[in-house]
């Protein structure tokens, strides 16, 4: 791929980008990249890689002055969720009425796993090529386990898949007695891990939470899985996020005297702008003004936030967190993949790293938060093969 009018690499350390670094997107004038076998070879001014022997005989795509960039990753969503009830009164409403949970567990998994296969595809149409698609225990578990199968079914499929498991005590009543207890923390959860079926799990933290979401912790830690704790404002929860080295955390408020925990924490926050509003939405500069890890996700069924449009996240934290529009960027990509564990395959592209990435019909970068709710993707690639090209209107052309 070569002519990128920006070529947006976020090259730099290990790691998620922190403080004044968030703001570095590492660009490249008139770039260009090789892709072979799947992940990135080289990557360089384009009259310098059109000299490069591996180039040679090698598939051009010309970028035409748009930008190229990383492709999002979301680290944290639903792909199934209930429908709208049909003919609802309130439909329009900012959060209508769905149809109840029992019909959807009750559908097949045919017709589940169709479902999901839709919702990914179309986020892939809008840039995303890693996703942490999560499930509901509270469900029940027969249903959780269909549904991770579901997802297991789908992996890379047109993106990357990250399953992760909720589980929200003490509101799920069927886990409310200590046999409940044992027998999720000691047969299932662990017959999930055995079987890979997910690699986080994230519970909710807090107030009569908190006993049960520390078993269930320590046993997803046990097991070798990702752990995240929704703290929504309480304290204590925060605590046990980072007492317990939680890969993210999810938060409604915090108290400024804690920002420099998060800072010497390696814990991501992740923070959903599309979710109702909280105080994390003031708190956003104060997170990385003092240097703690910011990651942004459409959080799509969680929360009532209802779009999976990583460009719309992006716009929406620009406009009502007070980023910088590098600062979603690069928390919407690289910061993303950190959280999940990933920043070492994905999120940027250098070197090595898997080529995942997304040519915009933009000329600079941050045309992105200033255009809000377009998809500006003319082009998907995923693993080195494209996903998702753009088509031409019948009868104009937009280039």
């Amino acid at each position: 791929m070569r002519g990128a009018r920006q070529l947006i690499t976020l090259q730099g350390p290990e790691g998620p980008r922190r403080g004044a670094a968030l703001n570095r997107l590492g660009i490249i004038h008139d770039g260009a990249l090789l892709v072979q076998d799947g992940k990135i070879l080289e990557l360089g001014p384009s009259r310098r890689l059109e000299n490069v022997i591996a180039a040679r005989g090698a598939r051009e795509i010309n970028a035409a002055g748009r930008v190229v960039m990383p492709g999002f990753v979301d680290s944290r969503m639903q792909p199934l969720i209930a429908e709208l009830t049909p003919g609802a009164p309130d439909a329009g409403a900012p959060n209508p009425p769905r149809r109840p949970l029992a019909e959807l567990q009750a559908l097949p998994s045919g017709r589940l796993q169709a479902r999901a296969e839709r919702v990914l595809a179309r986020m892939a149409r809008h840039g995303t090529t890693t996703v942490s698609a999560g499930v509901l225990l509270g469900l029940g578990r027969p249903a959780a386990l269909k549904m991770l199968r579901i997802l297991a079914n789908a992996d890379d499929r047109p993106l990357s898949l990250i399953p992760t498991l909720h589980f929200a005590p003490p509101a799920e009543a069927q886990f409310n007695t200590e046999s409940e207890i044992v027998s999720l923390c000691n047969q299932w959860l662990p017959s999930i891990a055995h079987r890979n079926l997910a690699r986080f799990v994230e519970v909710n933290g807090g107030g009569a939470e908190m006993p049960v979401a520390q078993r269930f912790l320590e046993r997803a830690e046990n097991l070798g899985l990702g752990l995240r704790i929704r703290a929504g404002a309480s304290t204590p929860a925060l605590r046990l996020a980072l007492e317990r080295d939680t890969a993210g955390v999810i938060l409604d408020d915090i108290a400024a005297t804690e920002v420099e925990a998060l800072a010497e924490s390696p814990a991501t926050v992740l923070l959903a702008p599309t979710a109702r509003r909280s105080a994390s939405h003031l708190l956003a500069r104060a997170l990385i003004d003092g240097g703690a890890a910011v990651a942004l996700t459409s959080g799509f069924g969680f929360e009532h936030a209802s779009t999976y449009n990583m460009q719309m996240v992006i716009a929406l934290a620009c406009s009502e967190m007070g980023m910088s529009a590098a600062e979603a960027i690069g928390a919407a990509t690289i910061n993303g993949a950190c959280a999940l564990g990933l920043g070492d395959r994905c999120g940027s592209l250098q070197p090595g790293r898997r080529a995942d990435l997304i040519m915009l019909n933009v000329e600079d970068y941050r045309d992105i938060a200033y255009q809000f709710g377009v998809n500006h993707v003319h082009l998907v690639v995923k693993d080195g093969a494209i996903v998702y090209q753009e088509g031409e209107v019948a009868g104009c052309s937009d280039r």
